[in-house]
């Protein structure tokens, strides 16, 4: 064999084997291009369903006197956002700041009563948004919104978790 023919056999292409290494490089790809998807375009993407006016209400049972001031600062209209993904889930409505209360035992008379807590304060700030419906949930900016879960904000003026304790869809006459 002279060297053109040693040259064009080592020139030759060998056909490309496909191998399971290839199918987890593809696979991670394609994972992290779905989850890029989902952190941009959020589930409002997947979830094209009727779109309603809601309004829900966050409490903070135990807020400490010192943040007040900083409560009082928000106001009707400001926009409010969910403090882990940074997405807009709605506008201030209405806020509303009570005195907090907790249920002691008086054990000489053996009843329950209902007695101002000290140095805290209960907050609710009732929040309107627009939602969209995916039977059963509710999706604000792709944010579940629904009766019982925590729910971690933040405004111009406070950033704060509470729970939603009240949850209604607004029909507009």
């Amino acid at each position: 064999m002279d060297n053109k023919e040693f040259a064009a056999v080592q020139n030759k292409k060998k056909p490309y084997k496909f191998n399971i290494t290839d199918v987890f490089l593809i696979l991670i790809i394609v994972i992290a291009a779905a989850v890029l998807i989902y952190i941009v375009a959020g589930t409002n993407l997947f979830f094209g369903g009727e779109e309603v006016t809601v309004q829900y209400k966050i409490e903070i049972p135990l807020l400490r006197n010192e943040f007040v001031p900083e409560i009082n600062k928000i106001g009707r209209g400001d926009k409010i956002t969910d403090s882990v993904r940074g997405y807009d889930i709605g506008e201030i409505h209405h806020v509303s700041v009570d005195r907090a209360m907790e249920y002691t035992e008086d054990s000489e008379r053996g009843i329950v009563k209902l007695v101002p807590y000290p140095d805290y304060s209960k907050v609710v700030i009732t929040v309107r948004a627009k939602a969209r419906i995916d039977e059963p949930n509710y999706y604000v900016n792709g944010r579940v919104i629904m009766k019982g879960i925590m729910m971690y904000f933040r405004t111009q003026h406070f950033t704060g978790y509470g729970q939603c304790v009240e949850f209604i869809v607004i029909t507009e006459d």
